[in-house]
């Protein structure tokens, strides 16, 4: 009796208008934790991506640091055999590096908060095609700002595409964190 209490509570509370002790209900049951599946699937899959994204941002920062010599901290030295390494302890030094360095912080804005309203997001049941166009969108959106942000000069259109795809991951942003919101609040 104690199990079939809990899953009614549990039913309840998360997967409103089921009820798991009717038998014609069961199959409804059964669809939403198919698509609650693929909700997380969709999820993990594409912040996996943006993650191995961050990371190999992170690799090309070490890559550019040896390739133009600019260290950070005396300890790093040991690494070459010249003494003609610019030493800069703010992490600048380069042209190169403050661009990694400024999609490091872009990707510290965006992406960081994605991970954690994402999964808020998902617990509100959007519908699968939200889901499959927005973290898709999401992702994409942030690809498509890195790659257009690693040519060295910067001109005024590709500043525009620039503005729009990062208004565009904002709106995105926003969107969730609204629906979350009055989610939970009424």
């Amino acid at each position: 009796m104690l199990r079939k209490a809990t899953l009614v509570l549990f039913f309840t509370v998360f997967f409103p208008g089921t009820r798991p002790d009717y038998p014609d209900q069961r199959e409804t049951m059964d669809n939403i934790a198919n698509k609650t599946n693929e909700h997380w699937a969709i999820h993990t899959w594409w912040s996996c991506i943006l993650i191995l994204k961050m990371n190999s941002l992170t690799w090309l920062t070490g890559r550019v640091r040896l390739a133009r010599r600019v260290i950070h901290s005396e300890e790093d030295r040991v690494w070459f055999e010249n003494s003609d390494v610019t030493l800069s302890s703010t992490g600048d030094g380069h042209v190169d590096l403050d661009r990694i360095r400024s999609m490091h912080r872009y990707d510290l804005a965006t992406v960081l908060p994605y991970l954690l309203i994402t999964p808020i997001w998902l617990i509100t049941s959007p519908s699968i095609v939200a889901v499959r166009t927005i973290l898709p969108c999401f992702t994409i959106i942030n690809l498509s700002h890195t790659l257009l942000y690693t040519k060295p000069t910067i001109d005024i259109k590709r500043r525009y595409c620039m503005t729009i795809l990062s208004l565009m991951q904002f709106c995105i942003l926003f969107y969730m964190s609204v629906v979350s919101t009055l989610y939970y609040a009424f």
